[in-house]
């Protein structure tokens, strides 16, 4: 993944708690997309301001966790929120 890439949360996301549990919807095909721990996390940073990289940074350092796995872990959410049409390209 591209670390400069500026993440951006698409303009038709609905987001609600059911039952404790955080989902979003995407307003394209109204698919479902349940958030938990570091999930909600990440999405909760994604402020169409910060970069990949930066968001990447950022966590490996709050959790004192090897960077390159942080970024590959993270990598694999984004793009699970990509295909699920929940970020803008």
């Amino acid at each position: 993944m591209d670390m400069s890439r500026v993440l951006v949360r698409s303009v038709d996301v609905l987001e609600a708690t059911v039952d404790g549990d955080r989902v979003l919807m995407s307003g394209r095909d109204f698919a479902y997309f349940g958030l938990v721990d570091t999930g909600a996390l990440v999405w909760d940073r994604i402020d169409g301001q910060t970069s990949f990289g930066d968001l990447v940074r950022a966590l490996a350092a709050e959790f004192g966790a090897d960077e390159a796995q942080v970024g590959h872990d993270v990598a694999e959410f984004v793009s699970a929120l990509d295909a699920a049409g929940l970020l803008q390209a």
